[in-house]
């Protein structure tokens, strides 16, 4: 079995909204999320796992801590979308948006 070279990684905190309006996709939907994931799958095959966080479950590890810490500090919207432990988005995106950000990160190989 093939390890997955690319990790998509949605940081929510769905007890917090940037947008009143209900702008964008409902991270905090486990439907949104599963939606994603067989897309991803459908996309990129074994190459790419998707992997969801919400700060607002209670968990109290180091990777929580950081975001909670970062998203504070550098005042950044939520939902946040990492690949490969990078930010690349921060605030509202969907569905095509991730996967266009995935694909620009398989390009160069980063």
């Amino acid at each position: 079995m093939t390890e997955a070279t690319v990790t998509i990684s949605i940081i929510n905190e769905s007890s917090r909204r940037d947008c009143d309006a209900g702008c964008g996709t409902d991270w905090s939907s486990p439907d949104a999320v599963a939606l994603a994931a067989r897309q991803i799958k459908d996309r990129f095959g074994n190459e790419a796992r998707l992997e969801y966080l919400d700060l607002a479950s209670g968990t109290d590890d180091r990777q929580v801590n950081e975001w909670r810490g970062a998203i504070r500090e550098r005042s950044l919207s939520v939902p946040l979308l990492l690949i490969n432990g990078r930010l690349r988005i921060a605030g509202q995106f969907d569905i095509r948006r991730m996967i266009d950000a995935v694909e620009a990160e398989m390009e160069i190989g980063t």
